[in-house]
């Protein structure tokens, strides 16, 4: 098998690392390279001095996208900047290869329809890089809701908050994709967009949404430092009222949940691996799972998508999912530039 990386930043090599994992020699690693990051990684994000990452994982670089392409990679994972993703997908299905694609899909809805055209016309299989969907703590809760313990749906509140300072310690953070609007930055489609993702996986579409956000901080940023996206879902025949929030500010990070129901709630903290079950009077009933690793949750999307990949079946999350999030991001900023409610 042939695997083709189109950005080795953080992400790419995390991809790296798990691919020689899991499949040793048996796949031949190509790179695409334009900013060729000197440093190489470890699954902890330390830097690993006097390792050289082409080296240390025989990977083949080109710095041409389409002589990168003419090798006939089986499968390209895109996981270079938002606003580069949808151009070198496109790229990649008008040449016939399996897709990974990092989250988001792109940083607006330009080419969506091709690409969706484009991969089932030439029978390529997508798979977005949601990782969260395979997390201990997301997992707990769909048992909790398959049982029904919380009764009647209510609410559901969910904050990703992540000091942009602290997250790439070894680069200046101002000059980072995340902190630049050309590049398709900002914590709506760099953090939120993970809960967007998870919340309407679990809890369904909504049909409005209505959004705040802006800079408010000495942030060195053009994009916005927070937002909030709010509104109304239909679960299991109840209205449930929705609200993610999202900052580049709070150290340490928080990725929380609380789902509320007619019975009780459940709060999730995704960074402790943790599950709190809050029923009536009733004791609450705390479950931690402190042998989770942050990396298990991407060997499990490696492994669900080359097995798609090798059975010809289709992938666990594929670019519908990935296009159903990205209009819910999009049109919560539209509605915090408007100020008013976008209709989907």
């Amino acid at each position: 098998m042939k695997i083709l990386m189109i950005g080795l930043g953080s992400i790419g090599q995390r991809h790296v690392r798990n691919i020689r994992r899991l499949y040793g020699d048996t796949v031949e690693l190509l790179a695409y390279r334009v900013r060729r990051l000197q440093h190489t990684f470890s699954d902890t994000m330390q830097i690993r001095d006097g390792v050289q990452l082409e080296e240390e994982f025989s990977i083949q670089c080109y710095g041409d996208l389409d002589e990168a392409l003419s090798q006939k990679p089986d499968i390209v994972f895109v996981t270079n900047i938002t606003a580069k993703h949808m151009e070198c997908a496109l790229a990649a299905a008008k040449a016939g290869c399996h897709i990974f694609l990092e989250k988001p899909v792109s940083d607006s809805l330009e080419g969506v329809e091709e690409l969706l055209s484009l991969t089932k016309k030439n029978g390529c299989k997508v798979f977005m890089g949601y990782q969260n969907r395979y997390h201990v703590c997301v997992e707990r809760l769909r048992h909790y809701l398959n049982e029904d313990v919380l009764g009647k749906l209510i609410s559901v509140d969910a904050a990703f908050c992540e000091r942009l300072v602290t997250m790439h310690t070894y680069e200046d953070y101002s000059t980072t994709y995340m902190a630049r609007k050309d590049m398709g930055g900002g914590p709506v489609l760099n953090l939120q967009i993970h809960d967007i993702d998870l919340l309407q996986w679990i809890f369904g579409m909504p049909k409005e949404v209505f959004g705040i956000c802006g800079t408010h901080s000495s942030l060195k940023i053009d994009v916005e430092d927070h937002a909030v996206l709010s509104y109304q879902t239909e679960y299991k025949g109840a209205s449930v009222t929705v609200t993610s929030r999202t900052d580049f500010l709070q150290y340490p990070p928080v990725h929380r949940f609380v789902v509320v129901g007619e019975k009780g709630r459940i709060e999730l903290d995704f960074n402790k691996a943790e599950v709190v079950l809050i029923l009536g009077d009733d004791a609450p009933v705390v479950e931690t799972y402190p042998d989770f690793a942050r990396n298990d949750m991407f060997i499990k999307e490696l492994e669900s998508f080359v097995k798609s990949v090798k059975g010809g079946t289709e992938t666990e999350i594929p670019l519908e999912e990935g296009v159903k999030g990205l209009k819910i991001a999009l049109a919560g900023k539209q509605a915090a530039k408007e100020r008013k409610v976008i209709t989907l």
